[in-house]
């Protein structure tokens, strides 16, 4: 199973859609196992505006401000971020200490509606 690394090929770029004309923002995630984990377990990751690799269902739980350094507007600056990765990847696998699982996964749910609550107030904007 392979682990988190900083290449680009192995990187997705998701669009959020929530952007005029369904254009972004977008979010870059991976599916691994930290590089020193001795699971076979695979998760999701996401990448964060300073290079690090982040378990997805920690992000979640996160501050909705903290939640925006995950987020990029255009994705010339997913591009730019992806070049940017170098060398062994930094990864942040560690649930947070103060949460259960079943306290990541009520967090989740709450980014979750909320991002859909966002969607659903969108007004749409003419293309040029």
């Amino acid at each position: 199973m392979p682990a988190i690394s900083n290449d680009y090929t192995r990187c997705q770029m998701l669009n959020l859609a929530s952007a005029p004309g369904g254009r972004g923002p977008f979010v870059i995630r991976q599916e691994g196992s930290p590089p020193d984990s001795t699971s076979l377990q695979q998760d999701s990751f996401l990448l964060r505006n300073d290079g690090v690799w982040v378990l997805n269902l920690t992000v979640f739980f996160l501050r909705e401000e903290e939640q925006q350094r995950f987020i990029y507007p255009t994705s010339v600056e997913v591009l730019k971020a992806l070049e940017s990765l170098h060398g062994d990847a930094v990864v942040e696998a560690k649930l947070p200490e103060d949460a259960s699982k079943a306290e990541l996964l009520a967090a989740a749910g709450k980014t979750a509606s909320r991002l859909l609550r966002e969607l659903k107030n969108a007004r749409p904007a003419t293309m040029p």
